[in-house]
């Protein structure tokens, strides 16, 4: 009889019937019916995690090995937000990922390589609780953080939602079958988690939409991190750098603005600049805009996901939504999509274009009565702050 994985995935929102789909479709050698027997308990105080990230722990576990081959650790962290908290998920990985130069305290603790290590979340509230598999992708600087990708579900989604994901899961998070190659297990359970496994954009407008919707998210992120952050908070003390030097009256909401507006746009601009290369490399020469917004976009990715910045405080690109815009963007057929730009706007420069279309589709995703954008097309060397109203 043949398995009706949607049905099995709709129905999972414990660990402990997890579990029992990784024994009985995906092969995991698991003896054991009791989860904690399977499982060995951490403390986020024993991790060192700082109070504000163990707050939102609610516990974290070990998955016993499974074979004395196995390259993997495997953790089980049920969080009590409604949304992933991805900076908390960091905490983890740094406690438990080999460091350079260990601690004492630490020496006693087993310990993997950052991409040797797969998470397995559940969080949400009440009856939607949301099952993920999430994994730290070795960067392609070492200046970067590790790029968190997630292969996740929750009793809400489509049919064929729940059908990509146990194709997922049934290919390549099955047990393997040769332990011995640990080689091919990491390549293998790595590939589960690929940057362009949601809808590939192929039109020009569509990618102004759906970047519209990212930087909308954004915009909404960065507002409520000012909302609780304290004056020495990186995004607050970056606000206040731009309010000294170059806008005097800007506010969070314009702050916000600005800062989703231009990372956003700015990445793309280094897309369409060349479509071969992945979004983030290499994007200072390849940005086809003013100096000024050059400058501007080097800023925001200096304290954002790259060592140095205001002091060495970064501020987490996952927690604000831009690693969603890279994903996208990288995710993208750009050569389609500026085929399809060209076949309707033959005249047309394609950056100032897309500006144009990823503006409109900025106000109607979020603006309501002010804001702040710059316009490429005058390769302004200053913001022009447009109020409304």
């Amino acid at each position: 009889m043949a398995v009706n994985h949607r049905a099995q995935l709709a129905d999972i929102q414990r660990f402990d019937q997890l579990v029992r789909y990784l024994r009985d479709e995906m092969g995991w050698p698991i003896a054991s019916h009791d989860f904690e027997e399977l499982t060995f308990d951490y403390t986020a105080e024993e991790l060192g995690i700082n109070a504000e990230s163990a707050a939102k722990i609610q516990e974290i576990k070990r998955l016993r090995p499974l074979s004395a081959k196995q390259p993997w650790g495997i953790f089980f962290v049920k969080f009590e937000p409604k949304h992933l908290p991805v900076v908390a998920l960091r905490r983890v990985l740094s406690q438990v990922a080999i460091k350079k130069r260990a601690s004492a305290n630490a020496a006693d603790r087993a310990g993997w390589e950052a991409d040797d290590l797969l998470f397995v979340s559940n969080y949400g509230q009440g009856g939607e609780r949301q099952i993920s598999f999430a994994h730290f992708a070795r960067p392609s600087s070492r200046q970067d953080l590790p790029t968190l990708k997630v292969l996740g579900w929750d009793n809400r989604d489509t049919l064929l939602h729940l059908d990509a994901i146990a194709k997922e899961l049934t290919e390549n998070l099955a047990w393997p079958r040769d332990e011995d190659d640990v080689d091919e297990w990491r390549r293998r359970w790595r590939s589960a988690f690929v940057l362009g496994h949601r809808e590939v954009i192929t039109t020009a407008e569509r990618l102004s939409v759906r970047l519209a919707e990212l930087a909308g998210a954004i915009r909404d992120r960065i507002r409520g991190a000012i909302a609780v952050e304290s004056a020495r908070g990186p995004l607050t003390r970056l606000m206040k750098a731009f309010q000294e030097s170059l806008v005097h009256d800007l506010d969070s909401e314009s702050f916000a603005d600005m800062y989703a507006q231009t990372i956003s746009y700015g990445l793309l601009s280094s897309r369409i600049a060349d479509p071969t290369k992945k979004t983030a490399d290499d994007f200072a020469d390849h940005m086809r805009t003013s100096p000024f917004l050059r400058d501007l976009m080097q800023t925001f990715l200096k304290v954002g996901g790259r060592r140095g910045g205001l002091n060495g405080a970064g501020i987490d690109f996952d927690e604000l939504g831009v690693a969603d815009v890279v994903e996208l963007l990288d995710g993208a057929n750009m050569e389609a999509v500026l085929r399809d730009f060209g076949d309707r706007n033959r005249q047309e420069d394609p950056v100032i274009h897309f500006f144009e279309g990823f503006l409109e589709a900025y106000d109607k995703t979020i603006r309501k009565n002010r804001g702040v954008f710059y316009t490429p097309q005058r390769d302004c060397q200053e913001f022009c702050v447009m109020r409304a109203g």
